[in-house]
């Protein structure tokens, strides 16, 4: 039995070993390139949930990101993906490349060289809400990720893997791994086909696998879906299309569950008061920054015990930005708690509650093993293929304010994710594995944004040219997403012939914890009937 990775040998065949008590583990040697194997070899840890019997048909799943890893997903959440498509089924989790247990290497900031703290005051430049009370600021905002780009570049140039961890490499190493089952069952490794389950940035993998091998889908559900065109193009505008809608349902519940279940309610007589009030206090905090650092208050005191030291910080108004982002997305019990009692702190500058609302209270303390936002911008970065060029600042600028108009509750956040982050990050997937779906010759501008260049609307770069998938995919998507619109669905939908569109009425990124589709996974032809 083992607990960790490190404790396996990569072998260029899946051998298994009992691991975490209830799972099997793997850690698979592939080519960094499988056009040209001279280049080398990385590793892929693999996961399995076993099935109710030993012949279940494996399903693989992605948690989104790009940054999520797969192991983690089939550790922690194998019960909510149980609850969803059947207890039959086998669940398979690969970190992609690039991400937390899989190489290559997506950290530029390796703690033997860079201290944690350093890296983490950076990192607060780079990856906070842009500040756009003021062009200084901005600026500030904007040499802080054209430095981010310039320091990983070189510190990428060292062993030059890090190319080799774009998501058609991903998808290239699932049908290795599904033709290399194929093998070891005695079966035909080329009529092997993937069996998927893909939630946000997962639903990018699952319909890239689906373009480069229509042959090759055995079923497919994708929750929470991106706009491919959009994500490869590396611009993430069609992603704010519900933003907005998502925001607000958390004053939409906190009005609906009245003043004994939510503390912010306060006897409001609307949700568009509650609303109100947050924007009130928002714009209270950027005239009025608040300074915290109490070591002997009960909540430092407490955190400390737990191995958390708090460090003094001024709150922003970019943390609470953040703070109703990551509700908007997450839409947990817990985070929406937080919020509640967050909004109330905030509402009475109640100091000891609002300690350790922001990351940056725990600067010095803050020291993860894997950090995901190295591994997503990596995977980003490769995958636009430095398709969007932002060095210049009024580039920035007006990608900054194009995003802030698109969505007050999510574009500043989401501006952070690609865009301009990839502008001075020079490093390019080989050729093999490229995603370009349709080409032309002819570029023209986006007339959203004159600095997103992208191909003519009848030809656009990154978007699938499929006919038909050996089976139908299924998309579901719900009707307030923060980040995987339902316009995105229906546009996927589109252009995946014979897929099935199934839209949930809530909030929050995919359907995973809600509801139950055994039905398209056993009999395909009902798909559209969901």
């Amino acid at each position: 039995m083992i607990y960790d990775f490190a404790e396996l040998t990569a072998s260029p065949e899946l051998v298994w070993t009992p691991c975490n008590d209830n799972f099997t583990c793997a850690l698979l040697e592939v080519p960094l390139d499988y056009s040209d194997t001279s280049v080398g070899t990385v590793n892929l840890a693999i996961i399995k949930k076993p099935g109710e019997s030993e012949d279940a048909q494996e399903v693989l799943v992605n948690p989104g990101g790009p940054g999520g890893s797969s192991v983690d997903m089939v550790l922690g959440d194998y019960e909510a993906i149980q609850n969803k498509i059947g207890t039959s089924y086998a669940l398979v989790g690969i970190d992609p490349r690039g991400i937390k247990n899989s190489g290559p290497s997506s950290d530029c900031f390796p703690p033997d060289r860079i201290p944690y703290i350093t890296r983490n005051a950076f990192f607060l430049d780079v990856f906070s809400p842009a500040d756009i009370t003021s062009d200084y600021a901005l600026r500030q905002n904007h040499q802080s990720i054209l430095e981010y780009g310039k320091w990983c570049t070189s510190m990428y140039s060292v062993n030059g893997t890090a190319k080799y961890a774009s998501t058609v490499a991903t998808a290239q190493d699932m049908l290795h791994y599904i033709e290399l089952r194929a093998k070891d069952k005695g079966q035909p490794p080329e009529e092997a086909k993937l069996w998927y389950y893909g939630i946000s940035y997962g639903t990018v993998l699952g319909p890239t696998f689906a373009s480069l091998y229509p042959d090759r889908v055995g079923r497919m559900i994708v929750d929470g879906v991106m706009d491919l065109e959009d994500y490869y193009n590396g611009g993430w505008e069609a992603s704010l299309a519900n933003s907005d809608d998502a925001a607000r349902y958390f004053f939409k519940h906190c009005f609906e569950a009245g003043p004994e279940l939510c503390a912010f309610h306060q006897n409001a007589t609307s949700w568009q008061q509650l609303e109100q009030r947050y924007w009130n206090m928002l714009h209270a905090l950027k005239e009025s920054p608040i300074g915290l650092g109490d070591p002997l208050s009960p909540t430092t005191i407490a955190l400390a015990e737990q191995g958390i030291i708090l460090s003094p910080h001024v709150l922003t108004w970019q943390d609470f930005v953040n703070v109703m982002f990551v509700t908007s997305y997450m839409l947990s019990a817990s985070a929406v708690a937080s919020l509640d009692l967050g909004l109330v702190a905030l509402q009475t500058r109640n100091t000891s509650e609002l300690t350790a609302v922001s990351i940056k209270a725990q600067i010095s303390s803050y020291a993860p093993a894997y950090d995901d936002r190295m591994a997503r911008t990596l995977v980003v970065c490769l995958d636009s293929n430095r398709r969007a060029n932002y060095t210049e600042f009024e580039a920035y600028k007006g990608f900054v304010d194009s995003m802030s108009n698109s969505s007050i509750y999510a574009g500043l956040n989401v501006a952070t994710f690609s865009g301009p982050i990839c502008s001075m990050l020079d490093i390019n997937p080989p050729e093999s594995q490229q995603f370009d779906g349709k080409f032309c010759v002819c570029l023209t501008t986006s007339l959203s944004n004159p600095h997103y260049i992208r191909l003519a609307n009848s030809e656009l770069l990154g978007v699938p040219k499929v006919n038909s998938t050996s089976a139908p995919i299924l998309f579901i998507s719900g009707i307030a997403d923060p980040v995987t619109p339902l316009p995105a669905a229906k546009k996927m939908h589109g252009l995946f012939p014979g897929s099935g569109l199934l839209q949930w009425n809530n909030s929050g990124v995919s359907s995973l914890l809600y509801s139950t589709l055994p039905i398209y996974l056993v009999e395909v032809v009902n798909v559209k009937n969901y």
